[in-house]
């Protein structure tokens, strides 16, 4: 018999003995199925733990902060519309969930369309019959490096949207998390979106603070869309400065159906936005674009996975990002093309603006390609603000703060240009400009 023991990660020993503890509490645990995939998430949590910089898709990006937090249980805040009403676009079926729960008088969800059902993910899961999370766990692979496995085995809340066939929705939908001020809450969020054959529908998720915050948010977005299906996912993550994010949006895309994202973040001391993407039908296209903007000792981590699986499919990225004082910035785009997947066309690109020496940017674009016919090409740029550009602006009268302020807008207004609602493309552009002003503010202050 040997006498060595295994040795055990004590934030997986944390996590697994909270689900013995609270595992009977949690949505859905008196369904078998709910049941199995929740074990299932806890047998690859304690086999492969959490990333470490030695997985080399984390290479660049260390949780061991992370893990040494200490975080609470949600308090009971008193939430009001008032409050909540800076982060509602007009014109949106709206959601809104206070400290990871969800909150139907805060919600804007009357008169729903023929077609598009919500429902929270606790109410889902806790139906008799669970039709409405029919699905949940089958798209995001809780064996892959990363929080999924965490996710899964203790989601609480989140959102589940369902459109039929034949269906096109409109008006956005909008997912709005708030976290409360001085919040040191610990929310695995969930959220399922399906968009039946030959549909049509956006969804905006919003992560957002009333104040100061040391909150942890862990969120798993899955999406599966149906042959001919069309879902534009954008994604605003402007949580405190103090706060945690790590978000991965798993998505399986059909024949003939489009997915296109856009994620604008801003907030959180750290964040990753990891998106990994199934093209499972010939046509099958996706588009990822992408704005990071950071400052301080922020650090934001954009990780892109895209399998051509089918032939004749089509996939672009391109993700910007602006970095000032000692900020760190992380882009990974891996694009794998399986040997069947013939008449491929795919393209990423990553671009980075310094505004402080002491900023750094870490981009690692890849491409796998495992078939001949193909048109494949990736980039990347790291540089300053163009010193010839910034002496031409100031030479017709504009100060220095202001003409940075100029190419900035310039530098990465090309992808929020081809936003085509005006309610998400003002959003995005008022928190933008609001970053600015407060960079304006920083730069005069010192």
């Amino acid at each position: 018999m040997s006498l060595v023991q295994p040795l055990t990660d004590p934030v997986v020993k944390k996590y697994c003995d909270q689900f013995a503890a609270q595992g009977a509490q949690l949505p859905g645990a008196e369904h078998d199925g709910i049941k199995s995939i929740r074990e299932r998430a806890q047998s690859a949590l304690s086999r492969e733990g959490l990333p470490t910089r030695r997985v080399e898709s984390w290479k660049y990006t260390d949780l061991r902060n992370l893990h040494r937090a200490e975080f609470s249980s949600a308090p009971e805040a008193s939430v009001t519309q008032a409050d909540i009403a800076p982060f509602v676009i007009d014109h949106a079926f709206v959601a809104v969930f206070v400290d990871g729960r969800f909150v139907p008088t805060l919600s804007q969800l009357d008169e729903l369309p023929e077609g598009l059902s919500f429902s929270s993910l606790a109410d889902a899961l806790s139906d008799k019959d669970l039709e409405a999370a029919n699905g949940v766990g089958e798209i995001a692979d809780v064996d892959q490096p990363g929080l999924a496995a965490l996710n899964t085995m203790l989601m609480q809340d989140g959102g589940v949207c369902r459109v039929a066939d034949n269906v096109s929705v409109e008006m956005p939908i909008q997912l709005v998390f708030v976290v409360t001020d001085n919040s040191a809450t610990e929310s695995h969020l969930r959220n399922f979106i399906v968009v039946g054959a030959n549909s049509k529908a956006t969804v905006m998720q919003s992560y957002v603070s009333l104040g100061a915050s040391s909150s942890f948010c862990n969120v798993v977005t899955e999406a599966d869309l149906g042959q001919g299906a069309n879902l534009r996912s954008v994604i605003l993550q402007d949580q405190s400065q103090t706060a945690w994010h790590i978000g991965l949006t798993s998505v399986r895309v059909s024949r003939d159906a489009h997915f296109d994202s856009f994620v604008l973040s801003a907030g959180g001391r750290l964040a990753r936005n990891e998106i990994r993407i199934r093209l499972d039908g010939e046509g099958a296209d996706c588009s990822l674009n992408g704005i990071a903007l950071v400052r301080d000792r922020q650090h934001c981590d954009n990780t892109t996975d895209v399998d051509h699986a089918m032939s004749h499919c089509h996939s672009s990225q391109i993700y910007k990002n602006v970095l000032d004082d000692r900020a760190h910035t992380v882009f990974q785009g891996r694009v794998h093309v399986a040997p069947d997947a013939q008449k491929t066309d795919a393209h990423q690109m990553n671009r980075n603006l310094l505004l402080s020496r002491n900023a750094q940017a870490d981009s690692k674009p890849e491409l796998i390609i495992h078939a001949d016919d193909v048109k494949c090409s990736h980039g990347a740029t790291v540089g300053d603000l163009d010193q010839d550009a910034l002496f031409y602006l100031q030479s017709r009268g504009i100060d220095a703060v202001t003409a940075q302020n100029m190419m900035v807008q310039a530098f990465v207004a090309e992808l929020l240009e081809t936003m085509p609602e005006d309610s998400i493309r003002s959003c995005l552009e008022a928190r933008m400009s609001s970053w600015l002003e407060n960079l304006t503010l920083i730069k005069e202050a010192a």
